[in-house]
């Protein structure tokens, strides 16, 4: 079934780093000029191919509606964490991607907030649905027969909004930059933090088929 509008979070294009590079345009960079891209979030794919507009389809990551090997880039944001079969979506990725295709993952990078917060660190990171795809994802995309070509970690400021601390960690949450099942004082905890609901850090992993 067609989707309107971009597939991606509002927020990934709120946060900004150095004043003009978004989030979504972060992701989507690498293999940018490739003749057949996708980005894939949680429900749904856009599809482009040359010049042409994005085609927006409801579809699970781990069934694309995509014949196989007819993708040069997909960009993959924020959806690693929030999923448990990992083999499942590494195979379907294989599947769609062109030989020497390139994959663009997404993904939070933990913060410390401060040495005074281990406490909050800690209430983050165990909310994770799958832990290990934020901590290790070079790990995961290495041990699905992806090479690995770049790690990078970049921090990004959620660009003027309504001015609402917990409006925004509650933003950030629905994005997948928090764990969208953080408990409420959790939540209260990250919006009175000095920056943790305007300031994150990301992390892009680039692999190749």
């Amino acid at each position: 079934m067609p989707i309107d509008g971009d597939v991606l979070d509002p927020v990934l294009h709120r946060l900004r780093a150095d004043g003009s590079l978004t989030a979504a345009g972060w992701c989507r960079a690498p293999g940018a000029s490739s003749r057949v891209r996708a980005t894939l979030v949680h429900d749904g794919i856009a599809l482009e191919a040359g010049d042409g507009p994005p085609g927006h389809l409801r579809a699970s990551p781990l069934a694309l509606p995509l014949r196989t090997k007819a993708v040069d880039r997909i960009a993959v944001p924020l959806v690693l964490p929030l999923l448990n079969d990992m083999e499942g979506l590494f195979a379907e990725l294989r599947r769609v991607l062109a030989p020497h295709g390139l994959l663009s993952l997404l993904l939070p990078a933990p913060a410390s907030f401060g040495w005074r917060s281990g406490e909050l660190r800690r209430s983050v990171r165990s909310a994770w649905r799958h832990r290990s795809a934020v901590e290790h994802p070079e790990w995961l995309a290495s041990s699905a027969d992806f090479a690995v070509l770049a790690d990078d970690r970049l921090t990004f400021t959620l660009d003027e909004g309504p001015g609402d601390p917990a409006g925004d960690v509650a933003e950030l949450c629905s994005a997948g930059v928090y764990p969208p099942d953080l408990s409420p004082a959790v939540r209260s905890d990250l919006a009175v933090h000095r920056s943790a609901a305007r300031t994150v850090r990301l992390r892009r992993i680039v692999a190749r088929r």
